[in-house]
């Protein structure tokens, strides 16, 4: 049970998107997706509105449980500081990055999941890994370390919050 206080693990798209492709998928690991759930309701994961965006282009078994967990408040819109917060993510991503690669990082959900953890001092939950500075690409562990955001992958973080199967 989330302690008063604690922040939130931040999900990153890629970590339903993973979880249903590979070791967690719904025909053979429902636990995970109640696990999931039980964690949204205790106040251990949230999700940025727009990584459900990114999840409902789907149509799929994830898009469907998704629109399900939309109303259970596992994903969150962003409040005027979350945006702000944004707002410097995407003035530094502009100035680091060349633009084809900046919009794409910009355009999706990644800042935001970010944002989210950052404004709130939570920790971010991702796949992507740590890149030499001269990737082209935008990566959310770069852009946490250059704010200082804590970041985790999936793995490490369910074992912190408990997952049992």
């Amino acid at each position: 049970m989330k302690l008063f206080g604690e922040p939130y693990h931040w999900l990153d798209s890629n970590v339903f998107i993973q979880a249903k492709n590979g070791p967690y998928g719904f025909e053979f690991a429902p636990g995970f997706w109640l696990w999931v759930e039980t964690a949204t309701r205790e106040g251990l994961v949230r999700s940025p509105i727009s990584v459900y965006n990114e999840l409902a282009k789907g149509k799929d078994q994830l898009s469907r449980w998704a629109a399900k967990m939309k109303s259970r408040e596992l994903f969150v819109r962003p409040d005027r500081s979350v945006q702000r917060f944004f707002g410097d993510i995407a003035t530094f991503v502009q100035s680091a990055y060349e633009h084809p690669y900046s919009a794409k990082f910009l355009d999706g959900a990644d800042p935001w999941v970010i944002a989210h953890a950052g404004d709130g001092q939570g920790t971010v939950v991702t796949h992507e890994v740590l890149v030499p500075a001269n990737c082209k690409d935008a990566k959310i562990p770069n852009v946490c370390a250059r704010f200082g955001v804590s970041y985790t992958d999936p793995y490490s973080a369910f074992r912190k919050l408990g997952l049992k199967l």
